[in-house]
């Protein structure tokens, strides 16, 4: 031990920056060893790389998202990057998704405690018997459209029979799909669905392989905007919402059992998320920065537009009156009963909760609000 690792002063005895109180007078031999004893443990704890008490008690977390990272994500990477898990005592692992079916599977499975899932197709993986529960909403807004170039003549629904389009088979839409047309009147039997990978969806489009392909906002719009403003092609969006389809996008969504079993954390991730997604509101910027560094590979256009997508979607009446992430109980039971009507099943019972979104207030930047006035 160096000359200067112990100390002893009126009152204390020091040694490496530890005090250890004691009576004034000489120190004993026993408070020497001590010492000693307090420095041979803080040096093989150092030395064998162990955790610190803060550190072990941090519960890890896997949270899956729906499909690649994006801006519809940002409340999952800001929460982590400003310490609002770590806050809660978890610690969180990002994993990027294949589909909300496949998250939806991961979760119920047990194999993700969290996941970002289409909240219809929650509800329809729901009414087959899977485990799940939606925990608050992320996309407010139906992000789905009939994405086509003007020149393709689609101006309604029903105009994409004897038409084809290209999505990958995982994909949220494929699950949702089958219930939209049922809604419109679209013969799904005279509509080619052509299986492509997910990035190959936008070739495929451009290409003109296919007359249309599924939009889906935040998510595939952002980089297909971008490109037809390159090539200087006009896009036609008829968007689902527009013709009754009164759903929300992704939301978040644990097991049952998890959510039985220690509803403390669950409490906590969830608190933690959408604080996450509310400082994304006030500091679009930062938001954007964060998902950057976590994310280098994202292009910096795409990743914008995704975000400014997101965050509107995010900002709903319901969100400013009960909090970000609240679901409107009336539109969802006209999701329940419409997707188990649609798909034949019986509606599920306590497929979601309000319970952990708490109302917080919040700004939103008027730069912010201009730049929504310009989304396509």
């Amino acid at each position: 031990m160096a000359k200067n690792d112990f100390k002893i002063l009126d009152s204390e005895v020091t040694c490496q920056g530890t005090t250890i109180r004691k009576k004034v007078g000489r120190p004993s031999q026993m408070r020497k060893l001590f010492c000693t004893a307090l420095v041979l443990m803080a040096w093989t704890s150092l030395s064998l790389g162990l955790p610190s008490s803060s550190q072990a008690q941090l519960k890890k977390i896997i949270v899956q998202s729906a499909w690649v990272i994006s801006g519809v994500n940002s409340g999952f990477f800001v929460a982590q990057a400003k310490g609002f898990y770590a806050a809660k005592g978890l610690d969180v692992t990002i994993n990027r998704g294949f589909g909300s079916g496949d998250t939806a599977k991961v979760v119920a499975s047990g194999k993700a405690h969290f996941g970002e899932i289409n909240i219809p197709t929650a509800i329809i993986t729901r009414g087959k018997g899977a485990p799940i529960v939606i925990l608050g909403v992320i996309v407010g807004k139906a992000p789905e459209s009939i994405l086509s170039f003007a020149e393709k003549g689609i101006r309604k629904p029903k105009d994409v029979e004897g038409k084809s389009f290209a999505e990958a088979s995982g994909a949220a839409i494929m699950v949702t799909w089958p219930a939209f047309a049922n809604l419109v009147g679209i013969d799904i039997k005279k509509v080619t669905h052509i299986p492509v990978e997910a990035a190959a969806k936008p070739a495929a489009f451009f290409s003109g392989r296919v007359d249309w392909v599924p939009g889906f906002r935040p998510g595939f719009d952002e980089p297909v905007i971008l490109q037809a403003r390159k090539v200087g092609k006009k896009l036609v969006f008829l968007r689902w919402e527009d013709y009754g389809w009164k759903v929300y996008g992704s939301g978040l969504a644990t097991h049952r059992d998890l959510l039985k079993r220690d509803p403390k954390l669950v409490a906590d991730f969830v608190t933690a998320t959408f604080d996450g997604y509310t400082y994304a509101l006030e500091h679009p910027d930062e938001a954007q920065k964060i998902l950057l560094k976590e994310n280098p590979e994202l292009p910096r256009e795409t990743l914008h537009l995704s975000l400014l997508f997101s965050l509107d979607s995010l900002l709903t009446k319901e969100a400013k009156s009960h909090g970000v992430g609240y679901m409107n109980p009336d539109r969802m039971a006209f999701q329940i009963d419409l997707m188990s009507k649609l798909l034949k099943f019986t509606p599920p019972k306590d497929i979601y909760t309000n319970r952990f979104i708490q109302k917080k207030p919040f700004t939103v930047s008027p730069t912010l609000k201009e730049e929504w006035a310009k989304l396509p």
